[in-house]
């Protein structure tokens, strides 16, 4: 087994949960934008009036957002929100192992996860190719309504 996976396995558990809170979130994020669709084409049909598509497109989200949700019922909305989740999720795993690969390491020395409600902060000591090293790993579920949509942060930070 290559080193950096023992990195990997330690924060299965945080990790575990919170993939679970992302997805939650995300399929509440999703459904809520669907609902808001929905609300926008009944009370804004109108067919000798045109539809300001900026204005629709502000509702969804976005211009992607609407084409996904449009015309769908909510078990679709809720597969589609759970599988573009674990794509963020994939994603943000192969690029946190692609780092820590990168660093060369052969062995674990020490470690310390602390987790919050929202993410966690990962502090490992690891002996690698070029001698000792820290490894910092920080994980928050971050967005907020009129901000940003729902997205993972991490930062995988390589300490001399």
């Amino acid at each position: 087994m290559q080193t950096y996976k023992e990195i990997i396995k330690s924060l299965e558990e945080v990790f575990t949960k919170l993939d679970a809170l992302y997805i939650e979130k995300q399929v509440s994020y999703y459904l809520e934008k669907k609902e808001a669709i929905m609300n926008y084409w009944k009370n804004n049909f109108n067919p000798q009036k045109s539809i300001c598509w900026d204005s629709l497109y502000n509702v969804a989200g976005s211009k992607g957002m609407h084409n996904k949700l449009y015309g769908i019922n909510v078990e679709m909305a809720q597969d589609i929100a759970v599988k573009d989740a674990k794509a963020v999720i994939k994603a943000r795993n192969v690029k946190m192992a692609k780092k820590l690969e990168e660093a060369g390491i052969t062995k674990v020395l020490n470690s310390n996860v602390d987790s919050y409600s929202d993410g966690f902060n990962g502090y490992y000591v690891v002996e690698t190719n070029n001698g000792q090293k820290a490894i910092r790993i920080e994980t928050i579920i971050a967005g907020g309504y009129n901000i940003q949509r729902l997205h993972y942060r991490t930062l995988v930070k390589v300490l001399k």
